[in-house]
């Protein structure tokens, strides 16, 4: 995976380059958007929705279920592009277009691929569980076979990566 962008970001200062934090904002960040590609009268029209995920080893998992538009526009087109946030809050100025906000992000571009391998599908499912409920699968939380059969499991196999911070944010 390129932790580098692909042409210089434009505010140096607020860039965020070491692969350690960009990995930590993909651990913490609460929502990804997810930017997909469908086909439309004009050629290729974007589709942005907001995912739950988790992150592990340059991959980010989302389940979704098995039908729907961006379960369409994924099958037609798997590349996409993510978007990760951490946001506290706005930072003033003596002047209104001085003011900025408290933030993080990663922007990454990569590759969408179903996971059809129950095992996968589990272990992956499993992520997203740690993350949003604090544990792993256990109790309450088994997944059965009818479950997997109709949730869509996405693997983002991330290809590139650029992160920004504001410099208030430490």
């Amino acid at each position: 995976m390129n932790a580098e962008t692909r042409r210089p970001m434009r505010r140096a200062d607020k860039q965020l380059a070491e692969r350690g934090r960009l990995e930590e904002i993909l651990a913490q960040a609460p929502v990804c958007r997810l930017g997909l590609a469908e086909p439309g009268p004009q050629g290729a029209e974007p589709y942005v929705v907001p995912v739950f995920f988790a992150y592990r080893n340059g991959k980010i998992y989302v389940h979704s279920a098995d039908e729907g538009r961006k379960i369409e526009a994924l099958r037609r087109n798997p590349r996409v592009c993510v978007e990760v946030d951490e946001y506290r809050g706005v930072y003033p100025a003596e002047k209104p277009c001085g003011y900025s906000s408290l933030f993080r992000s990663v922007i990454g571009s990569g590759t969408a691929v179903f996971l059809e391998d129950p095992q996968a599908k589990r272990e992956a499912l499993d992520l997203l569980m740690e993350k949003y409920a604090g544990r792993r699968t256990g109790p309450g939380f088994e997944f059965s076979d009818a479950t997997l059969q109709a949730t869509a499991v996405l693997e983002i196999r991330l290809e590139q990566l650029s992160g920004k911070q504001s410099r208030q944010w430490e």
